[in-house]
C-alpha cells in the first residue's frame, strides 16, 4: 500500500437531491474533513437568540459550494461563486445546506457507533 493507493480513493458520499426551485436533482456529497472543520468554525459565529439561530447568508453559500458536485464528483461551484450563489433563492439554498450538513452529521453517527 502506498499513499497514492489511498489518496486516489474516492471515499466521499454522494446523494440526489431535488431542489423544486431550481426544477432539478442536484449531486451532493459529504464534506471533507478540512471542510468540516471550516463549517465548525461558521457555526461558531452563528447568532443566536433563544431557540432560533441566524445563519449568516454567504456561509449557508460556502456550504452549498463545497458540497455540490457534478457527475465526476468534482466541485461545480469554487469559492469566488459564494457571493453571486449567497444571491440565489433561499428555500433551495438552505435545502442543500441541510442535506449536506446532514450528510456530515451521518458521517459522525456512524463514526461514534
Amino acid at each position: 500500500m502506498k499513499a497514492a493507493d489511498i489518496l486516489s480513493l474516492s471515499d466521499l458520499r454522494t446523494k440526489q437531491v431535488h431542489v423544486p426551485r431550481w426544477g432539478m436533482d442536484v449531486t451532493i456529497r459529504e464534506l471533507t474533513l478540512e471542510e468540516g472543520v471550516q463549517l465548525s468554525r461558521l457555526y461558531g459565529r452563528v447568532s443566536k437568540e433563544g431557540d432560533s439561530v441566524t445563519l449568516h447568508a454567504e456561509d449557508v453559500a460556502k456550504v452549498v459550494a463545497w458540497g455540490v458536485v457534478d457527475e465526476s464528483g468534482e466541485r461545480v461551484f469554487s469559492d469566488d461563486d459564494v457571493p453571486a450563489l449567497a444571491r440565489k433563492n433561499r428555500d433551495a439554498l438552505m435545502l442543500l445546506f441541510r442535506e449536506i450538513t446532514a450528510l456530515a452529521a451521518d458521517a459522525e453517527d456512524a463514526e461514534g457507533n
